[in-house]
This record gives structure tokens, C-alpha cells and sequence, in this order.
């Protein structure tokens, strides 16, 4: 019998043999890719590549697991800011700010979880620096009073205080009662920006106001004879005067005022007003609030 091939012209055999295996192949290739035996793209749903296997496996590199990573927060600062010259209440020892509201300062921080960073300022400059987001809070010594209230909130009063002259020992007896005191014709010191400064201003009319920023450079001012009297705080005039003992200061002891002092903060900001006031309730009731006032003041007999 004669070939079939060989009947057919050169060209067409060649397409003939071309789509016969074409034909017998796709079935073969439908089977492989079926069974998963074929070969498949590469990240596909198919086949895993070595890097994914070791990844599912665990052998190999993973990105950081950012999400379940966390690390500890550093404690936020409570800046007080305070003018550290009114011994025993705030004032340096060294370069070391000391005194009741330093303690207190640090006792608050503990209760709160910050960390203290004490700003010194001039005293007049404490409430600006407040407004202005410098502080957090005021701890100096600040008197309460319905001006300051206007533009602060303040805190609960931690300590009674009353003006009080300090003045030199040997004119103790210069000033009959209150009345001859107010009526003085001499100079009288204050502190800047102080509810004694404010007071002066106000009741001793006949007296020439000696305004200073530091109320020590007023006692050494009243020692050496160049003035005739310091108004300022009771706890701050024992000091001066305990301190002054030697060169002949001593306390008038009169409170011309009643006095209370508090910490101020911002209008803004209610949740620290409202623990540090949860604070001094627990001070207080503790005892602690007693023992710093009484390290500082064993024997003041006005607070």
C-alpha cells in the first residue's frame, strides 16, 4: 500500500505533522497541570519558593514584629516653677533647691509618677511663665488671693502665713502696737511682687516702699542699717530672723494678715488641679503634710 505521506507535497505533510502534535500534547499538559506535577509561575498560588518555606518554617528572616513591640515610656516632667529665694518655704542650699515646697514638690511628683524639674524665676515672673506653658505649676510660697484667682486656679491651702515685720533687735520696743507700726515714716523692704509688697503698698502710707527680688538682700540691707524694717511672710521672717541672729535681726511677732498658701496651675488644666488636691487630702490625713512644715518650722507658733 502506498504511503499517505508520500502522496502529499513536502509542505503540507509538515503542517499535517504539526497539528497532530499539537493535538496528542494538550491533553498530556491538561493532566500534568491538573495533578500539580506541571510547572507553575513562581509567588503564585501554585508553588512556594525557598524564602517562603523557610519563612512559614520559622529558619528564616522576619520583618520586626512592630505591633507587638513596646517600650517603656519615659516619665513625664512636672515643671514647678519657683522663685528659691524665701527661706524655710523655698530656697538654695548650695545650688540645691530646698525648703517645705521643695519637699512637697517631690512628695507630689511621686504621688503623680513624674519626674520634678524645678524652673527658678523671678517671683513676679511666675504666674506669666505659668500662662505661657513654661510651668505646670507654682510652688513658692504663693499666697492665695481673689486677683490671683482671676487668671490661676489654685490648689487647696496647705499652711496658714501672716505678714510680719522683721526688724532690728534693739528697736523692738520702737513700735508701741500695730497702729505705730503701720505708721512708720521709715523705709520698709518687701519682695517684689508679694502679698507683703502689696500690703506695704496699701497700709503703711507714710513709709518709703525699698522694693527688692531677693528678700535676703533685704535682711542684709536691715542689718548693715540702710533700712528700717522687712515685711514678708511669718515662716520666712522666723528664718531671717534665726538666721540673723547674731547681727541683731528679730521678729515683730504680729501678723498683720491671714494668709494662705496654695499651688497654682493653669485654668486648662483640671485633671492636675484636681490630683494634686487628691494628694494634699491623703498628705494630710497621713501626717506627712505636718512633719515637712515642722522639719522646717519646730517652733513657729503662728501657722
Amino acid at each position: 500500500m502506498t504511503c499517505f505521506a508520500a502522496r502529499l507535497p513536502r509542505g503540507l505533510f509538515r503542517t499535517a505533522l504539526f497539528s497532530l502534535l499539537v493535538l496528542g500534547l494538550l491533553p498530556a499538559f491538561a493532566s500534568a497541570a491538573e495533578d500539580g506535577n506541571g510547572p507553575t509561575a513562581p509567588g503564585f498560588s501554585g508553588s512556594e519558593t525557598p524564602a517562603q518555606k523557610a519563612q512559614i518554617g520559622g529558619d528564616g528572616p522576619l520583618a520586626p514584629d512592630f505591633a507587638g513591640e513596646t517600650k517603656p515610656k519615659a516619665p513625664q516632667t512636672l515643671r514647678v516653677g519657683v522663685n528659691p529665694s524665701g527661706p524655710p518655704v523655698i530656697f538654695l542650699q548650695g545650688n540645691k533647691v530646698s525648703g517645705i515646697e521643695a519637699d512637697l514638690a517631690q512628695s507630689l511628683g511621686e504621688y503623680l509618677g513624674r519626674k520634678v524639674v524645678f524652673v527658678q524665676l523671678p517671683f513676679n515672673q511666675l504666674i506669666p511663665a505659668l500662662l505661657d506653658d513654661e510651668i505646670d505649676i507654682i510652688m513658692s510660697g504663693m499666697s492665695f488671693t481673689e486677683m490671683r484667682a482671676i487668671r490661676v486656679n489654685f490648689s487647696q491651702p496647705y499652711m496658714k502665713v501672716g505678714q510680719m515685720p522683721l526688724v532690728r533687735r534693739k528697736e523692738l520696743n520702737k513700735y508701741a502696737n500695730t497702729l505705730g507700726l503701720l505708721n512708720t515714716k521709715g523705709k520698709v523692704g518687701v519682695e517684689v511682687g508679694t502679698t507683703g509688697d502689696l500690703f506695704v503698698q496699701e497700709n503703711f502710707i507714710y513709709a518709703e516702699r525699698v522694693p527688692y527680688k531677693n528678700v535676703e538682700d533685704a535682711a542684709n540691707d536691715l542689718a548693715a542699717g540702710k533700712i528700717d524694717m522687712v515685711i514678708d511672710d511669718s515662716p520666712i521672717v522666723w528664718w531671717l530672723a534665726s538666721e540673723n541672729e547674731s547681727r541683731g535681726l528679730a521678729p515683730m511677732v504680729v501678723s498683720l494678715t491671714e494668709e494662705y498658701l496654695a499651688w497654682a496651675m493653669r485654668k486648662d488644666d483640671q485633671e492636675l488641679l484636681q490630683r494634686a488636691n487628691e494628694f494634699l487630702v491623703e498628705f494630710r490625713s497621713s501626717g506627712n503634710l505636718n512633719k515637712v512644715i515642722k522639719k522646717w518650722l519646730p517652733y513657729a507658733t503662728d501657722l
